[in-house]
């Protein structure tokens, strides 16, 4: 059961089969012919968290910021004359992870780690709002810096640098900034991290209550409005379409570390004594692992102390793996009842509801990354080029599994382009997704 090992060599073998297919260029150079229909492209800003802003492998940085959604989606605009970002030198700020400087490398047992180097802003004396206005870590109150029991906006802006970084003195919220852009056009996307929290805890941490998300998105909705602009707004995916949920135990399950047994519909652990039920904590005590748990990607450290001898294995209830290690669903098939997944569902369908109206409601654009993200991992991926990329660290996700790639991003551009074509009859050109490179950190 050599975890770590089987993890990382599996991640490693599908960034080195296909990485030589790619070059290292670092800016996209499609051509395109667009029109901008009903929609106004002369100034285009984008609103939103991490996603937004190109964060990748857990860093903010220039080679995967040039690839964000945004800036792919304003490169196709033809009236667009500049984008700026809040550029950060690579390997950028948050501490990216990344393979140790040779592909293949140098030892195939290595799995991607974070650096301890620090990137710098490139463009900070910008005399101006950037246009792209994402900060990492965002939630949806710090839009219109509104405050929360027991977190006041002064408090979450304070210990997240990230604000300082992309507002910068030009004033205190991103709708301030937004306002003084004065938009033609805007890409809103917030309300990821007001769930993400709660599902990468394994239910251990709060979630915004949906009548509170409906509250605050209907005021940073009346903000857009008042610029005038035209809008895209996005919903958020299904919890179990990230890699951060659904990898690791599929990897454990493909290397024979873990198996699920179909007569018990209970998960063994693999060990030389034989096979013996997993068991997880929850809220309601331990119970044994079932179909509809998924082990975090946090838990592959976890995993790596059992096999090093230093956790006993999770096959007695007293060793039974910690509940922020997993995000448990309904032990009924097929799955109905309470459970964290349950939660995590509810909460993101009532999230989509509220976002869904307010894009009917003001005649927005909507981009349903929901269904997109479940097409995606129903098909087993993405043909790009001659290749299928899956929905995986390395290929369409970065490493640290929550945040996209370049092409991933491009996917995401692409989702953008076609509603804004339908909702206004644009006629923006799709992106060529084999123009992007896969843009895979290193440490040289």
């Amino acid at each position: 059961m050599k975890f770590r090992k089987l993890l990382a060599h599996f991640i490693l073998t599908l960034l080195i089969a296909s990485v030589s297919l790619y070059s290292c260029k670092d800016f996209n150079d499609v051509s395109f012919e667009s029109d901008s229909g009903e929609a106004d492209f002369s100034t285009v800003a984008a609103v939103g968290n991490s996603l937004t802003a190109g964060f990748q492998s857990s860093a903010l940085f220039e080679t995967a910021q040039r690839y964000s959604y945004p800036s792919l989606v304003a490169g196709q605009m033809e009236s667009v004359q500049e984008f700026e970002q809040p550029l950060i030198s690579n390997p950028g700020i948050g501490g990216r992870l990344e393979l140790d400087g040779s592909i293949p490398p140098a030892d195939p047992a290595n799995s991607p780690t974070p650096t301890e180097e620090e990137g710098q802003p490139l463009n900070a004396d910008l005399d101006r709002p950037y246009n792209n206005l994402g900060i990492p870590n965002a939630i949806l109150a710090d839009f219109l810096g509104q405050d929360l029991p027991g977190a006041p906006y002064s408090d979450r802006r304070q210990s997240n640098p990230f604000f300082d970084i992309v507002l910068r003195d030009l004033g205190n919220t991103q709708a301030e900034q937004l306002q003084v852009l004065e938009p033609t056009f805007v890409m809103f996307w917030l309300g990821n991290n007001d769930i993400l929290g709660y599902v990468t805890s394994g239910g251990t941490r709060p979630y915004l209550p949906p009548q509170e998300f409906q509250s605050l998105y209907q005021a940073a909705i009346q903000a857009i409005v008042q610029t005038e602009a035209d809008a895209v707004l996005y919903n958020i995916p299904d919890v179990t379409s990230i890699p951060y949920v659904f990898f690791l135990r599929a990897q454990l399950e493909q290397q024979g570390a873990i198996t699920y047994d179909e007569t018990t519909r209970m998960y063994q652990l693999a060990t030389a004594e034989g096979n013996f039920p997993i068991y997880i904590e929850t809220a309601s005590g331990p119970r044994v692992m079932r179909q509809n748990d998924f082990l975090l990607l946090s838990a592959a450290g976890y995993f790596a102390r059992i096999q090093a001898g230093e956790a006993p294995p999770p096959v007695t209830p007293g060793d039974a793996i910690p509940d922020s290690l997993v995000l448990d669903g309904p032990v009924t098939s097929p799955p109905t009842g309470e459970s964290e997944l349950a939660r995590a569902n509810g909460v993101v369908q009532e999230y989509n509801n509220a976002i869904a109206s307010a894009a009917s409601d003001h005649g927005y654009a909507l981009v349903d990354i929901h269904a997109a993200y479940g097409q995606i991992i129903e098909d087993g991926g993405v043909s790009i080029g001659e290749e299928t990329m899956r929905p995986v660290p390395g290929e369409l996700f970065s490493f640290d599994g929550v945040h996209p790639s370049n092409q991933g991003h491009g996917i995401i551009a692409n989702l953008t382009i076609e509603a804004i074509n339908n909702a206004y009859d644009a006629g923006l050109t799709d992106i060529d997704l084999s123009s992007i490179p896969r843009g895979i950190p290193t440490g040289n």
